[in-house]
């Protein structure tokens, strides 16, 4: 489902019918029809189970956002508590998901316990018990998010969603991540025009209390937009090299700043290193078509991969020796509080 609403995602703006609608109008209102339906069938299931869950995605931005309600979404998008993690992910298992691609890669950098993806057949649901950027314990995320919660119909289902101000801050947070995709800077771009300034204020409060200061203002600063509105909201010079690196998206740059920062051990470390240079083989059919053409083609992506890496290494440090300097000179008011990885 993802690759069909992709395609969508390609054309959708400028496509028309003679009536003046996208000609994927009605399929993007038929892919949305069926995630709205498995959204409400999985917040069921959990609600059966006593397992809260909130929506932080998909419908929650195409209705506010999206008068014209061509949004495309493929998947769904489901927040859930810590401490009910284990059960949830239980249940998805025995409702027939499986855990998609990303879990069998068995690569560090690839790897998390605060989101994990499952599918079946179409099927498709990402479960968070956090959200990305956002520094503090998973437990405050969920208290603070659940405690202001509104409440959406989606799928014949009333869900719980984010406040406008979380979603505001989920806009920017997102737009850091998958800047290089059109669809988060749009939603970051209209949020922006439609989101009131007290909204707005409340989402940079509900950023800096939850450690999220830097990657809300690096995602702001993506586009002219946002950077009038940082400025406006006094955070146009709050981030860490670590946002700094994941915004330029110089191939090795991150990896090499956590290879190189402080946290590991020299073991640690070691491992990160020979997890680059030999990754599993899950991980090189995924990384390279190369791999997929059988144990030749996987024993042949190595030495590509080692090219790879000898060609990228020098930019990456160049990246993450510009971006430390950059935080030592500080920048704002706000610059320097929160965030992974601020110097």
């Amino acid at each position: 489902m993802n690759r069909l609403v992709s395609s969508y995602e390609a054309h959708y703006h400028h496509a028309m019918c003679p009536d003046g609608l996208p000609t994927a109008s009605v399929d993007v209102a038929a892919v949305s029809l069926l995630v709205d339906r498995l959204t409400a069938a999985v917040s069921e299931l959990f609600a059966q189970a006593g397992i809260d869950c909130m929506l932080v995605k998909g419908p929650v931005i195409a209705e506010w956002l999206y008068e014209e309600g061509l949004r495309p979404y493929g998947d769904t998008d489901l927040l859930v508590a810590r401490a009910d993690w284990d059960r949830a992910t239980a249940l998805l298992l025995g409702d027939g998901f499986r855990p998609d691609q990303f879990a069998t890669l068995g690569h560090p950098r690839l790897e998390s316990d605060a989101s994990a993806g499952f599918v079946r057949g179409i099927d498709s649901v990402d479960l968070h018990c956090t959200l990305d950027g956002l520094d503090a314990a998973p437990e405050e995320v969920w208290d603070s998010l659940w405690g202001s919660a509104d409440r959406q119909q989606v799928g014949g289902r009333s869900i719980a969603v984010p406040s406008r101000p979380a979603v505001l801050m989920h806009l920017a947070l997102h737009a850091v991540h998958h800047h290089a995709h059109v669809k988060p800077l749009e939603d970051l771009r209209r949020g922006i025009r439609v989101g009131a300034a007290d909204e707005w204020r409340q989402a940079a409060e509900l950023a800096e209390k939850l450690r999220g200061l830097p990657a809300f203002a690096t995602g702001l600063r993506r586009i002219p937009e946002g950077q009038e509105l940082a400025k406006a909201l006094g955070v146009d010079g709050a981030g860490s090299v670590h946002f700094d690196l994941l915004s330029e998206r110089v191939p090795t740059a991150e990896a090499l700043y956590e290879l190189l920062g402080p946290g590991l051990t020299v073991g640690e470390r070691a491992s990160r290193v020979i997890s680059e240079l030999f990754p599993k083989p899950s991980f090189m059919r995924w990384w390279t078509p190369l791999a997929r053409r059988g144990r030749r083609g996987l024993v042949a992506s190595y030495p590509v991969r080692w090219a790879w890496l000898a060609v990228k290494v020098p930019g990456g440090l160049v990246a993450l020796r510009r971006a430390r300097r950059g935080r030592r000179g500080g920048r704002g008011r706000r610059g320097g509080r929160g965030g992974r990885g601020g110097l």
